[in-house]
């Protein structure tokens, strides 16, 4: 049988199956070469966002314990101008020398105003 014989029965000859076996073959590795470099990139952004959210979280723990904190060093101020404003009328210190946070104009009441 020759090659053309070969060809009009549906057979195909034995090196032309090798070629397109191996054609096919190439074909399955660059898709599969493709495939893991795809994979990798889809694992690279999962863990990227994964890392962001986490950052996230702290970030947001750190928040509420500084807004914590905040509220806590207000109410020690507040205790502080009470006791100031208390002990005021008992006070021996010369009444000129002493800083009311009251008055406007007294760097005591700018260090204790709220920023």
């Amino acid at each position: 049988m020759t090659h053309c014989d070969l060809t009009h029965m549906g057979k195909r000859p034995l090196s032309l199956l090798q070629s397109e076996t191996a054609d096919e073959e190439e074909r399955r590795k660059r898709r599969r070469e493709k495939n893991k470099v795809a994979a990798a990139r889809c694992r690279n952004k999962k863990k990227e966002r994964t890392d962001f959210l986490q950052q996230s979280e702290r970030l947001e723990v750190v928040n509420t314990e500084l807004k914590s904190q905040i509220e806590e060093l207000k109410q020690e101020r507040q205790r502080l101008i009470h006791m100031l404003n208390l002990h005021r009328p008992t006070c021996i210190v010369r009444r000129d020398s002493v800083q009311t946070p009251e008055s406007d104009n007294t760097p005591l009441l700018e260090q204790t105003s709220p920023s």
